[in-house]
């Protein structure tokens, strides 16, 4: 399910004022924590963070926008799976109270919001092909119960949060080394092999699981009688012509290239595998969906990226990861000194162990 359109600019705007990078912390909760009294639990309180309450209103109001971004709604979220995702949202709007008063006094020019703001308007040109004009901007954000000026306050928060926490761990997140890269490189090969793949094109006869034995009998002989012709006709023609798979006559039932696991079921898979290139089944292959004839039009042997290649990747995912675990350490910090009381009638944020001291 798409989100609407009306809701992109929207979307875009939380993600651009909450982006601190603290969303993928997960750090241990401190003894401090302890639930609050259950009176406060009653009036509503999730949380408290210094003294400032983080509501239940507050929280369902974030899972809600987290359903909509996901193209969900929030009924169809189960209660198991929904009691979990309160958890890491509730941990994460703490962290996310502990950032806003610490970067509260960071300085923002005016430009610079300006500047995000125009990046926002170009990631929506992006995804619809249009600049939204500024009476759509504002009615998008009225529906969202929001004005210009709120969303450039939103924008300002983010940028310094962002820049706090960029300051907090600077020194604290060394750039990866050669002989990390290739370590890694070494111990997960799988991310560097490319396994063998062939690029085939089919025509489908189909059927239904309820079908007679005679519609199967009818169906079986189409698909032989294709097979004798695509040993001498253009096999792309062939399968406009008498493909019954959707979108077959403008892709002439070209499946691109695909794997033998994974891509497609395993009947097909193994019959295409067996292919060399040009060659057409013998004998039509049935599936779950039907009769297929079956022609290989290209094969790669399976390939390893070499270490040079890969490495520009493998560095940006290691620094990426140093990164969050300077973060981790940052915010684990901030929560053993804050207090923090999560009401027992409140999902409260799991433990997790917080990041190794280097």
């Amino acid at each position: 399910m798409k989100i609407p359109s009306q809701s992109r600019l929207i979307l875009a705007v939380s993600i651009a004022a909450a982006t601190f990078a603290i969303a993928e912390t997960k750090p241990a909760k401190p003894a401090a924590e302890a639930p609050a009294p259950a009176t406060a639990a009653a009036a509503g309180v999730a949380a408290t963070v210094n003294g400032e309450a983080i509501t239940n209103a507050e929280l369902e109001e974030a899972f809600a926008r987290m359903a909509a971004g996901r193209g969900m709604p929030v009924s169809a979220v189960p209660p198991d799976q929904k009691a979990g995702v309160l958890k890491m949202i509730l941990d994460d709007m703490i962290n996310e109270r502990l950032v806003t008063k610490a970067s509260g006094a960071i300085k923002i020019e005016a430009a610079a919001v300006d500047a995000e703001f125009e990046k926002i308007l170009a990631q929506q040109e992006a995804q619809t092909g249009k600049k939204p004009t500024m009476d759509e901007v504002k009615k998008d954000l009225a529906q969202a119960g929001l004005t210009l000026e709120t969303l450039k306050a939103r924008i300002t928060k983010g940028m310094q949060q962002r820049k706090w926490v960029e300051e907090q761990i600077k020194g604290k997140a060394a750039e990866p080394t050669d002989p990390e890269a290739k370590e890694f490189y070494e111990k997960n090969p799988q991310h560097f092999e490319q396994p063998e793949t062939v690029r085939a094109s089919h025509i489908l006869f189909l059927l239904k699981p309820d079908d007679s034995p005679e519609k199967v009998t009818a169906t079986l002989k189409k698909a032989e009688a294709a097979i004798v012709r695509a040993k001498k006709e253009d096999f792309t023609k062939l399968a406009g012509e008498l493909s019954e798979e959707p979108g077959a006559k403008e892709r002439g039932g070209d499946l691109n290239f695909f794997p033998r696991k994974g891509a497609m079921v395993e009947p097909f898979a193994e019959a295409a595998f067996k292919l060399k290139k040009d060659e057409v089944t013998a004998e039509p292959v049935r599936t779950e969906f039907g009769y297929h004839v079956i022609k290989v039009t290209d094969r790669k042997e399976a390939t390893k990226h070499p270490f040079d290649e890969a490495k520009p990747k493998i560095v940006a995912y290691l620094a990426g990861e140093k990164k969050k675990a300077a973060i981790d350490g940052v915010i684990a910090g901030m929560r053993a000194k804050a207090d923090v009381k999560v009401n027992a009638a409140a999902p409260a944020p799991a433990p997790v162990v917080p990041a190794p001291k280097k």
